[in-house]
């Protein structure tokens, strides 16, 4: 896949499988035009965390650590528990979190599949 041809979701999932570096990240999401930037200080996985994290064929299946992205131009590193953040809950406000390269849609503090 060409890098002009990658969407956010396509970035983020690189970063969340540990395939690209956050400084990396950062540069693909700055030539897609994104306002998003990964923060050092809040969304740096180390590579225990990203050796943790595992997703399977549905979404309670999710375990380890991803990014949320919430819609306030920042996004949040949180913990994912059989298909659940831990110390994460979004109500009914929409969310986001990329965990192992997927993106699941939060609802409250549960993945799904997106609508």
């Amino acid at each position: 896949m060409e890098e002009s041809k990658k969407t956010l979701q396509d970035v983020l999932g690189e970063y969340t499988k540990g395939e690209k570096t956050l400084e990396e990240t950062n540069e693909a999401l700055r030539e897609l035009g994104s306002a998003l930037a990964l923060d050092p200080a809040r969304n740096l996985f180390s590579a225990q965390e990203l050796m943790e994290t595992r997703v399977g064929e549905t979404p309670d299946e999710a375990d380890g650590w991803g990014i949320m992205d919430h819609g306030v131009g920042c996004m949040e590193k949180v913990r994912v528990a059989g298909g659940r953040t831990v110390d994460c809950d979004m109500g009914q406000e929409i969310a986001y979190v990329y965990i192992g390269g997927r993106r699941y849609r939060l609802r409250g503090d549960v993945l799904t599949e997106e609508d």
